[in-house]
């Protein structure tokens, strides 16, 4: 139920989108059909993303929660700056993110932490958003990549911080990093040949990653 009033405004700015997308479409010489078409096929891409959003949410749910793991990701959509805010909130009191010990006001802090990284893409987007494309010209000049290898090493780098912080617990810490990390390697390379199967990779990985840890601390390593 605390979830409706965003799934409910979602779909009306759905709406409104689809609405102004049929308007726009002759003006870019687009016909009926060329426009039915487009939604059909928007429309059926969406089902791998949304059954990969769901794969993830498996996990989300048992580390923070349902409600709160169904607003964030009807909003936001994106499990990797979401898991990673939680874990930061958690980590600043001093406790493991899902542990016994992940009481309410640790809870409350990963709520702020999470709402509050927010602000950051929007602030950031506000200010910045039309001179963005400006430098990325500039810096294409020298590389054409650097875009994408800065953005790859920010979000590794955020990665290993946490995982070094849990994996010092113990072996079946050190087992679920290293067995997601491979599998989600090997997941990967599957997904070179198979595109569509990379939607499913990252949620995958991480319930591969838990299992293989909870086999591992049962049996007593």
């Amino acid at each position: 139920m605390a979830v409706i009033p965003t799934v409910i405004a979602l779909c009306a700015q759905a709406v409104v989108f689809i609405r102004q997308a049929i308007k726009a479409g002759p003006m870019v010489g687009l016909t009926k059909d060329d426009i039915s078409t487009a939604m059909k096929a928007g429309t059926i891409c969406t089902i791998g993303p949304g059954m990969s959003m769901f794969t993830v949410m498996v996990a989300f749910m048992n580390l923070i929660g349902a409600p709160y793991a169904w607003l964030r990701l009807s909003i936001i959509g994106t499990i990797t700056t979401e898991m990673l805010g939680a874990t930061a909130g958690a980590t600043a009191l001093g406790v493991e993110l899902g542990s016994p010990d992940y009481g309410i006001i640790a809870f409350c802090n990963s709520v702020w932490v999470i709402a509050l990284n927010t602000w950051g893409f929007f602030l950031v987007n506000l200010l910045f958003a039309h001179r963005i494309e400006g430098l990325k010209n500039v810096l294409d000049r020298h590389d054409t990549q650097i875009f994408s290898i800065v953005g790859t090493c920010v979000m590794i780098g955020c990665i290993a911080q946490f995982m070094a912080g849990q994996m010092v617990n113990g072996i079946p810490y050190v087992v679920a990093g290293v067995a997601g990390f491979c599998i989600m390697l090997a997941f990967l390379k599957i997904a070179d040949k198979k595109p569509k199967f990379g939607e499913f990779a990252l949620g995958l990985a991480m319930l591969a990653a838990i299992f293989i840890a909870q086999v591992v601390k049962n049996m007593g390593v």
